[in-house]
Formats: structure tokens, C-alpha cells, sequence
């Protein structure tokens, strides 16, 4: 969320067996220690101060009493964005009450620090000069500095991996700042920053920055643009780390201006890519994944052998739908899998961003996933969110509520499927077609279970995912085509014949006569039906016929308004659905919907998510017309995915 245009996010990944969670010592002597998490109510440590671990990750390691021990590892914002002391450590033995161990990353005021503060002075004492210099670009982080740069350096999304054969503690963190004294932007210099320790408390001596992995756009189009607006390419900023059965490391990162995630493999020191991004090998040293999505915050992690990455959306501080995605292989194809939040929470990941994903018990698949709350006039007191992970069918993820819970609420999971096959469509709001009882297989077991379906899953027409919950509590979704009753119209606005529009209008005909033969086409007289109908203005198409109702739109030119009339129409009442998707997130689309020149939608957002409208209680014109208008309401052009005409009365 924190794009600021960018906000980092991650993910962690080290401690990927099993655990048992200890108790906290005696010696703690902790008053009333907590013992449950609390998502989005204030978190002291056991001194009683507000934990400063924002943008963070846990990970598991050993205590030098050889007890299992969790650190987190998050950006200090106690002086709120600028000012940041720097990367805060705490540490617990049960992960719901942390010891504050301090500032394991210290950031610099001054370049005298080099020789007068006996901390940095230690540190960096066989550094050269340049070296020094690149430690005071990336860890200057005051606003107003002694050499007169008017921005300071950033770092954002602290994470940590322990390198096995090295016997260090790796941290990455995005090292972002201005790239000239002059520069007053924080976001210019768009890199990851890479530092090392001896021991999980540091201190960790900072090593240096840099632009990652990157496809030229003269080889693969960078999301409609050119690499014009970032020549160097390799930008990253939200970034996470992941280190593998096997010990081989990588970085997830955003970048292509937080247009596309990538997924770069680390070298064996876990300090640098494992090839210069000059030589490096897509599919074998990084991948592209993602691509105009628009996605940031990512947040890696692996269960039976399947790659899981959660991201949000890039909308600043504010809160967005989460996502996540599959994989069979960390630099293979990963597929979209949509939201892992249903209903209450879903539209804004419950008004918070992911940062990382902390394995309790991989063994048995317990998760928990950490998010943060950002507060951005009140950055020291953005509360943490930690929300259990649960799978469901074939190990679909979800995540949430953001209520009160306990480690004892994760439970164990087994891989289960449902056999039955479903029809390929409901009505609207209504799924009183669907079977009463479902095939359930696990284990190389199968039952008959009863199944209850939540209909608030198909209230908007197009393809969709109903919802099924398993008479013992398990939920699984299906594809489902919604088709609205008495459908007169069945309009694509991108024109093409797709399997959903061609099904959809079959669906229709059953109930009565549909007045479009073709998807689309300019006012004028239906060449099957004779009825009037088509749109006006100047506009092109985006999407084909292997896309879907709402991938598939027209969009309008010059910033006209685009305008649909549908005549032929019997007197009565009717509802006007329409949809709206947007593959350009970034460009902040949004209309005004009016229907026979009355506004029905006066501020219509354009996003990633599908969504409908729907402006029932419509009576045609005396001579059996209805106009359906999109106008802009911001400066970027209009689109339109689809419009349904049905009769309601």
C-alpha cells in the first residue's frame, strides 16, 4: 500500500519445519502477558512500548540456550515517515509478546559518524572512501540534512534470511532515495539494499544498493508502454525474500513502476543476483510474473510443494484487494488466482496491506500472515493486522477474519477435492439449481457431503465463483456463468464472440426472444432481429474472443462519452446492468452512468476487480427506447466491458 506512489510489502521465509512453540521464560516476568493476537488493536512489547516493526517479517531460529526463538525484523517509523532510526528487532518465544532487542540497522545523520561514533566507526572501519559514500547515499534518512539534499534516503519492507554456508544474517530492504543532491523526490533511485550480520541481532553493516533484473520492453512490451520512462530499467521497490527446500534464495520485487512483479534468484552468499543483470537468463536467473497487474507488497511462501504469492494492489497508503497466485516452480508460470478474501474484507484486504507470511508449522500447513494497517499522519501507531491462513479445496488459500484469535484456532490440512461436476450456469442471485450433496475426495477416500450455497457470490451477471460450504465447514468455489431472468439485450462491448456472451445469450433465449444476434456493432438495424441498437462516438476495442465478458471492453476516444441505444423494446420496467474492469489500473479511470438522461451512477471506479452495476426501476420511452450513457468524470478516456437489458415487470 504504501506506494507513494509505492508501498513495499513482503514476505519471509526461513524456519520452513515444523515447530513447537515454547513458553516464555520465567525470567521474562511478564504482567498479563497476552496470549492471543489482536488484528488492528494496539501492540506494546513487554516493556510497554508500541512495537516499531512496521513492514516487517518473522522468522524462526535458536536462542543461545538452544530454545526455539521467533525475531521480527520492521521499519522504525517512532519519528514517523522521515527520521527512521532505522530497522528494529524483537524477540519472542510464543510470537504474541516481543522483547524489544533494538536497532539492528542504524541509519546515519552525519558522515562524521564514520569517525566519531564509535558504533559506525567500528562497522565500517575497513571501508574506503567510496565505500563510505555509498553507505551515507543509501542510510542518510534525516529530512534535513548537513550537505543540503533536500530528500532523504528511504528504506522500506526490512527482511532477513540466514545463509547456511556463510553463517550469516542476510537483510534486503528497498533502498530507495534521490539520485542527485538536488532532487527532492524519496522514490528516484528505486533499488534494493543488501546488508550482513554475525548474529540475528546485529549488527548489520551495510553492504550497498542496486537496480535488479529487468526485460528489455524492446523484447517484451512493458504494459503498453516503452521503457522511455525508466531507461536504466531494474527498478524495485516493494520487495520480499523466499529461500527454498533446497537453500537456493530469491528476491520478489516490484518493478516496471510497480506495473509487474518479478522474481530474481540470489547467489550463494544470498548478497547479490545470481547473475549481473547484463547476463542474466529469464526462466533460469529471474522471471517476469504478474505482468500489468499493477501488484506490490508481495509475500512468498510454499505448502506441499505448491509456491504461493500474495500481493496488493498500488494505490498509495490506502487499502486495496489482496491477490495471490500459483506456481509449480519459483521462476516458472505463476497463475492468478484472485482474492483469498470473501465477503466482509475483501474489498480492502480489511483495510490493510500484506508484508509477510510467517511458516508456524509448514508440516501441517499452519500460516499465519502478517499486514499492516498504515496510518499515514500517525506512522508510529499503524497497527499490525496478523490474520490466520486457512486451505481449502486443492489448497485454495484464504485468509482472515481480522477478529480475535489464537495459534490453537490453525488447524491441520489435508488436500481434499470435490468430484461433482456443477451446471455451467445460475440465475441471478439464485443457486437453487446446484446439487443439494457433492462428491468429497481425500486421501484416496471419497463421501457424499451436503453443501449449502452462498448466493451472495452471484450477484453480479458474467462469469463468477460460487461458493460452497461442506456440511462439516470446509468451503470450496466453482466457475459459474450468472445470467439475469428475461434478458432482451446481451451486449460485448469489446465485440467479440466469447464462450460466456455465446452462452449467455443461449441461456437467455429460453425465456424469451433476444433482441442482439451479434455482440456489438454501431447504431444501426440488427442484421438477425431488425431490431435498432448500437453505440455512438468514437472508440476501439481492447480483448478477443478467447477472453471473458468483462476482459474484453470498448473504450472510448477524446474523452467523448459513449452511448448505447436499445430500441424495440416492450412497455414495461426494466434493470440496465453493466460492467466495468480496467486492465490500465494506474490510469484512475472513472464515469458517470446515466440511463435515458437521468444519472443512475454518478462516480463509476475503473480497477483489476470485474464489477457491475445495476439501475433497476428503467421505463423505456414512449417508443420503446432506452440510452445508456458512460461519460468521464476524470481526465483519462471511459471503457465499458458489457450491458444486459432485462425485463422486470
Amino acid at each position: 500500500m504504501r506506494s507513494r506512489v509505492w508501498r513495499s510489502v513482503s514476505l519471509a521465509l526461513v524456519g520452513l519445519f515444523a515447530v513447537t512453540l515454547t513458553a516464555v521464560p520465567a525470567s521474562a516476568e511478564l504482567i498479563n502477558p497476552a496470549t492471543s493476537f489482536r488484528p488492528g488493536q494496539e501492540w506494546r512489547d513487554t516493556d510497554g512500548k508500541v512495537i516499531q516493526a512496521h513492514g516487517g517479517q518473522v522468522l524462526q531460529a535458536t536462542d543461545d540456550d538452544g530454545k526455539r526463538i521467533w525475531y521480527w525484523y520492521g521499519e522504525d517509523r517512532s519519528n514517523g515517515y522521515y527520521d527512521s532510526p532505522g530497522v528494529h528487532l524483537y524477540s519472542s518465544y510464543d510470537l504474541y509478546n516481543w522483547k524489544d532487542q533494538g536497532v539492528v540497522l542504524r541509519t546515519m545523520s552525519s558522515k562524521e559518524q564514520f569517525t566519531g561514533d564509535k558504533y559506525f566507526a567500528k562497522l565500517y572501519k575497513e571501508y574506503s572512501a567510496a565505500q563510505r559514500e555509498v553507505v551515507w547515499r543509501d542510510l542518510s534518512t534525516n529530512k534535513v540534512r548537513a550537505d543540503g539534499w533536500a530528500a532523504p534516503s528511504i528504506l522500506e519492507r526490512p527482511k532477513v534470511i540466514y545463509n547456511k554456508a556463510t553463517r550469516q544474517w542476510v537483510m534486503w530492504v528497498h533502498s530507495d532515495g534521490p539520485t542527485t543532491p538536488e532532487m527532492t523526490s524519496t522514490y528516484a533511485r528505486a533499488e534494493a539494499g543488501v546488508a550482513v550480520s554475525n548474529s540475528p541481532k546485529g549488527p548489520f553493516r551495510w553492504i550497498d544498493s542496486y537496480r535488479l533484473n529487468r526485460v528489455p520492453s524492446d523484447s517484451v512490451p512493458w504494459c503498453g508502454t516503452s521503457s522511455a520512462f525508466d531507461p536504466a530499467g531494474g527498478m524495485a521497490r516493494d520487495m520480499n525474500l523466499f529461500v527454498d527446500d533446497d537453500g537456493t534464495a530469491y528476491i520478489i520485487y516490484s518493478s516496471e513502476e510497480n506495473r509487474t512483479m518479478y522474481v530474481s534468484k540470489l547467489n550463494r552468499a544470498y548478497t547479490y543476483l545470481s547473475a549481473a543483470p547484463g547476463e542474466a537468463v529469464l526462466g533460469k536467473d529471474f522471471v517476469r510474473t504478474l505482468p500489468c497487474s499493477q501488484r506490490e507488497a508481495p509475500a512468498m511462501f510454499k505448502s506441499e510443494g505448491t509456491y504461493y504469492l500474495v500481493t496488493s494492489g498500488a494505490t498509495g497508503w490506502d487499502p486495496n484487494p489482496a491477490r495471490y497466485a500459483t506456481a509449480k516452480s519459483v521462476l516458472g508460470a505463476w497463475a492468478d488466482q484472485g482474492n483469498p478474501i470473501a465477503g466482509a474484507g475483501a474489498a480492502d484486504t480489511f483495510r490493510s496491506q500484506s508484508t509477510s507470511v510467517i511458516p508456524v508449522d509448514r508440516a501441517n500447513n499452519k500460516f499465519v500472515f502478517m499486514a499492516d494497517r498504515w496510518t499515514p499522519n500517525d506512522l508510529a501507531n499503524s497497527p499490525y493486522v496478523w490474520m490466520p491462513m486457512k486451505f481449502g479445496e486443492g489448497g485454495s488459500l484464504s485468509i482472515g477474519p481480522d477478529t480475535e484469535w489464537k495459534l490453537t484456532d490453525l488447524k491441520p490440512y489435508q488436500r481434499w477435492t470435490v468430484d461433482t461436476v456443477l451446471p455451467d450456469h445460475v440465475w441471478l442471485r439464485d443457486t437453487s439449481n446446484l446439487p443439494a450433496n457433492v462428491s468429497v475426495t481425500a486421501g484416496g477416500r471419497t463421501q457424499m457431503l451436503g453443501v449449502t450455497w452462498d448466493a451472495s457470490t452471484v450477484t453480479q451477471p458474467g462469469p463468477s465463483q460460487v461458493r460452497g460450504t461442506l456440511a462439516d465447514g470446509r468451503t470450496f468455489t466453482r466457475s459459474v456463468l450468472v445470467v439475469p431472468h428475461n434478458l432482451r439485450y446481451v451486449v460485448n462491448a469489446g465485440g467479440a464472440v466469447t464462450a460466456d456472451w455465446k452462452r449467455t445469450v443461449e441461456v437467455a433465449a429460453t425465456e424469451g426472444a433476444v433482441l442482439n444476434s451479434v455482440p456489438e456493432q454501431p447504431i444501426g438495424v440488427d442484421p438477425k432481429t431488425a431490431a435498432t441498437w448500437g453505440f455512438t462516438g468514437t472508440s476501439g476495442t481492447y480483448g478477443g474472443a478467447g477472453d471473458n465478458l468483462y476482459t474484453t471492453l470498448r473504450w472510448a476516444k477524446n474523452k467523448e462519452a459513449l452511448s448505447y441505444d436499445f430500441s424495440n423494446l416492450e412497455p414495461g420496467t426494466y434493470t440496465v446492468h453493466a460492467g466495468y474492469w480496467d486492465p490500465w489500473p494506474w490510469a484512475n479511470r472513472a464515469a458517470g452512468i446515466s440511463v435515458n438522461n437521468t444519472v443512475v451512477d454518478p462516480q463509476r471506479l475503473f480497477t483489476t476487480t470485474p464489477t457491475a452495476g445495476e439501475y433497476p426501476n428503467i421505463t423505456p420511452t414512449p417508443d420503446g427506447k432506452i440510452t445508456v450513457s458512460v461519460t468521464p468524470t476524470r481526465s483519462p478516456d471511459i471503457q465499458l466491458s458489457w450491458l444486459m437489458l432485462a425485463k422486470t415487470s
